[in-house]
């Protein structure tokens, strides 16, 4: 019955957004609908986005496969808030070197996984950091975006690697480590297309939104801020 159910529910989410995009599709037209569009898109990411980076593949069928896919990822993920970590396996920058999620943990300290800048040198001396590298939101052969990384799907843990690689021209201020081509770690937290979770003791205690729409660092900024004094007063 909950296997039914699921199916169902699938299947209603997948009927309305295609109707959605068959919408969008008539509207894109009229100027009115893409100032709307972009305005939202630019709330969104909180900066002002070039039109032409993205409005040509707006609505297209590549677009609704990989916004279905990072659908599918988060209602499928095996991770919740309050339950524990699911320890993926994972690999170094040059995929010769293989790791666990947990191995990043240490007893007692929050394990903050993704993207945080600022964050990571505020509190450091309490929590750790690190960034997993999953697949590619927006390959050159699929849902692409102009004036992007020309970065085709992964097929080859080399060609994953290489693509994790191009983190490092950003100076990523922590560890970054790269999911196989299982893909464990992004079925298993729903990270597709980015998401934040902190970790404390094998615990999942703080699950983000998926990005970008519900990404925020303010969040994990504000967990880590309330849980601060009481680690450094030990």
């Amino acid at each position: 019955m909950i296997f039914i159910f699921q199916k169902v529910r699938s299947f209603a989410l997948y009927s309305l957004l295609v109707i959605a995009f068959r919408l969008g599709t008539l509207l894109r037209v009229f100027p009115f609908f893409k100032r709307l569009i972009s305005n939202a898109i630019d709330a969104m990411f909180g900066l002002k986005m070039p039109q032409e980076d993205y409005w040509d593949s707006m609505f297209s069928r590549q677009m609704l496969t990989g916004l279905w896919r990072f659908i599918l990822l988060d209602i499928n993920k095996k991770t919740k808030q309050g339950s524990k970590a699911y320890n993926s396996p994972l690999v170094s920058l040059d995929g010769k070197n293989c790791f666990r999620l947990l191995d990043s943990s240490k007893q007692g300290r929050p394990l903050v996984l993704h993207d945080f800048g600022e964050i990571v040198r505020d509190f450091s001396d309490v929590a750790d950091f690190v960034i997993v590298y999953i697949e590619e939101a927006h390959p050159s052969d699929g849902w692409a975006l102009k004036n992007n990384y020309n970065i085709p799907k992964h097929r080859t843990l080399v060609e994953r690697c290489a693509a994790a690689q191009l983190l490092l021209s950003h100076n990523p201020p922590c560890t970054v480590r790269v999911d196989s081509m299982l893909d464990a770690a992004n079925l298993a937290y729903g990270a597709s297309p980015e998401r934040l979770y902190i970790i404390r003791d094998s615990t999942i205690v703080y699950q983000g939104g998926p990005g970008p729409m519900s990404y925020s660092t303010h969040e994990v900024r504000a967990w880590l801020e309330n849980y601060a004094p009481k680690r450094r007063s030990r």
